[in-house]
């Protein structure tokens, strides 16, 4: 290979790093409205009723059973809610502001395995599967895991690419909920 090629595929690598970075963390402007779709099912393979989730300010965790970033993740959400972390901080969110915890597994072709990694990391809140990666991408993730955070009206109002800690959820939290 050329100089030259070598010299433009350097560019547009380093070109694609910079807008990956941009838009690993961001806030959205114009506030698009989430549709979660009506197939998706429980843990008990049951519909899952969106209405439940009506009104309610969310966090939404998409992750695959493969996907070893994601397990830390479902790990440090967990401390959350479970109030193991921060309790005084968890309560805050959680009682008092009523945020809700989704995670959503997507583009998973064996079910189980995103059950067993489910019951590895002892996530007691809402999971949801039967996304075929269709509502990943429908929310513009390039990647997992990915995080959308959403207001009581449905509104996305940010989104997160790549694995945080409870102290990154919580900064998070505090930059999308408590204005």
């Amino acid at each position: 290979m050329s100089k030259g090629k070598r010299y433009i595929i350097s560019v547009l690598v380093m070109l694609l790093v910079v807008l990956l970075a941009l838009t690993a963390c961001s806030k959205s402007e114009d506030n698009p409205i989430l549709s979660l779709p009506s197939e998706l099912t429980d843990s008990d393979g049951q519909l899952f009723d969106n209405k439940l989730l009506e009104g309610k300010p969310l966090v939404i965790n998409f992750f695959a059973s493969w996907c070893d970033p994601c397990k830390r993740e479902i790990s440090e959400i967990e401390k959350i809610h479970n109030r193991t972390y921060k309790p005084e901080l968890a309560s805050q969110y959680l009682d008092d502001l009523d945020i809700t915890f989704v995670g959503i597994n997507s583009g998973e072709t064996d079910i189980n395995r995103a059950k067993d990694l489910i019951s590895q990391t002892g996530a007691s809140y809402i999971i949801l599967y039967g996304d075929d990666g269709t509502l990943l991408q429908d929310v513009g993730a390039v990647g997992l895991p990915f995080t959308v955070f959403i207001n009581s009206n449905g509104e996305i109002v940010g989104t997160h690419l790549t694995a945080m800690s409870s102290d990154d959820v919580y900064a998070q939290l505090d930059e999308y909920f408590n204005s």
